[in-house]
């Protein structure tokens, strides 16, 4: 008699990139310019003429992220990982499946963006007395 083969194994993972050049290289900038606006801010005094340069980089990068989620590559797009209440629970129970953020990570990205967005916004029109005066 013949021997039965078991089926096959599972196929390898396909890798599917998820996250383009140009999201990678504005993740890494946040990352720096974030890191340079901390230490400058601190360090205050003659290094704010950088804070101010640090922040405006960060404005350029959200303005970016904010352009590329809208009219970017399917996995940058706001619409492709969007937190919905209906992913959420679908996540929460579960359910889920899809590549990139999981829902409670697009959370986390939205905050991100909304937080930075407001800190950008406060430092441009903030007045310090020493090296910004914002509009007005």
């Amino acid at each position: 008699p013949r021997a039965r083969m078991s089926p096959p194994a599972s196929p390898e993972p396909k890798d599917v990139p998820v996250w383009d050049g140009l999201l990678r290289a504005f993740h890494w900038s946040l990352v720096v310019l974030v890191m340079a606006a901390i230490a400058t801010g601190l360090a205050g005094g003659a290094w704010m003429p950088w804070h101010a340069r640090a922040g405006q980089g960060i404005a350029a990068l959200l303005v970016l992220r904010l352009t590329w989620g809208l009219w970017g590559s399917r996995y940058a797009r706001f619409t492709e990982f969007w937190p919905a209440p209906t992913r959420v629970a679908a996540y929460l129970s579960g359910r889920w499946q899809g590549l990139g953020h999981n829902p409670l990570g697009a959370l986390s990205v939205v905050a991100v963006l909304v937080l930075l967005l407001f800190q950008v916004g406060s430092g441009l029109v903030g007045n310090d007395e020493i090296a910004f005066t914002g509009p007005g």
